[in-house]
């Protein structure tokens, strides 16, 4: 329950920071003014309030006005200094919109099936060019929610960047999440957050804002996120998450298979690149395989794609899917039969469609 409220007081402090702030530097002005007032107006006897307002409103902009009292003459610097915050920060702001109405890449306001990389690193570079590759969905849209500083300008350079939105904000705020439109996105990638000091955490609390952003919706978005402790992969599917990528655990097991076998990254390298020389994994639904298929065993269906091969774009399947079951080169005690449920685990060049045979 307390970790419930500081979420929501987190968030509804950084929703609400520069009215908090606006509204501070008001009340603050118009006590200050009736200060100058009440203390002035002893000395001065023509002294309005209106007239104390405008002398307030001069010290504020910087100009002098000679005050006679000590405590009208204490407020007066403090309103000069208040004067100096205030007006940097209006020309930080209007000097931010005019940079946000010159970019030559401004977020589509009706964005829908796209992609959400939430914060980033220099490994998120990678994530984007197989993303906007040939042979995966380079017309997709992506939006890059981060608090990080991105070189912008300089990705933009790059042709798989052309399509790519970015929001330099908090990814665990609601405000930024629905602006990035997560109730109708295609799916949600989690990188960790390196400068946070446990990125799993601020991974889980970004999970929990999606579903949270996502609970109208009929058909949940999917979210993966990247692990750094695997201790705390449980915690990431309480809040929300989907599937996961623990480098960690990936990279020593590809270790140690290479070090039995050898050579054997390159095998990885290569089924997790898309290029058009080489193989990738596609998960293939029952509206990409024909009914034929239904009710044959693992091996009869290897015997049906090997019979009518494909030369341009060879295809081997390698296992099924099952609800969220995999099931690799099945035994025949592991596999009966295909099920309309199942869908297809295959690799090939480009991404297959079997409908044909």
């Amino acid at each position: 329950m307390k970790k419930f409220v500081y979420r929501w007081a987190n968030n509804m402090f950084h929703s609400y920071l520069w009215h908090t702030i606006a509204l501070f530097f008001i009340l603050f002005f118009l006590a200050s003014v009736f200060i100058i007032y009440y203390f002035e107006s002893e000395q001065n006897s023509d002294l309005t309030f209106i007239e104390s307002f405008r002398i307030g409103l001069i010290i504020l902009l910087g100009e002098y006005d000679d005050l006679n009292t000590n405590m009208g003459k204490f407020m007066s610097l403090l309103l000069f200094i208040l004067g100096i915050f205030v007006v940097a920060t209006l020309i930080g702001k209007i000097t931010a919109v005019f940079v946000e109405l010159n970019r030559g890449v401004k977020m589509p306001t009706n964005i829908e099936n796209h992609i959400i990389i939430c914060n980033w690193h220099r490994n998120g570079e990678r994530i984007v060019e197989e993303l906007h590759s040939e042979q995966a969905n380079p017309d997709i849209n992506i939006i890059i929610i981060s608090e990080t500083e991105i070189n912008e300008i300089e990705l933009r350079l790059r042709p798989e960047y052309e399509k790519v939105f970015f929001v330099r904000s908090d990814p665990t705020l609601h405000l930024v999440l629905n602006r990035a439109g997560v109730h109708v996105a295609k799916s949600i990638i989690i990188l960790s957050d390196p400068n946070y000091h446990d990125p799993d955490a601020k991974s889980a609390l970004i999970a929990l804002a999606i579903t949270k952003c996502d609970q109208k919706q009929i058909c949940k978005v999917r979210i993966i996120a990247e692990v750094n402790n695997p201790n705390k992969i449980q915690h990431l599917i309480d809040a929300g998450v989907d599937e996961w990528v623990c480098s960690t655990d990936f990279g020593l097991g590809i270790l140690a298979q290479s070090a039995l076998y050898g050579k054997l990254s390159n095998v990885y390298q290569q089924l997790l690149t898309y290029s058009a020389d080489t193989n990738e994994v596609y998960l293939l639904n029952n509206d990409k395989y024909p009914k034929s298929f239904l009710g044959k065993k693992f091996h009869e269906i290897v015997e049906l794609l090997n019979q009518k091969r494909n030369l341009t774009n060879p295809v081997i399947i390698i296992g099924i899917k099952r609800y969220e079951q995999v099931i690799l080169n099945p035994k025949e005690n592991q596999f009966d039969e295909l099920k309309d449920t199942d869908s297809l685990i295959v690799i090939s060049f480009d991404p297959p469609d079997l409908k044909h045979f």
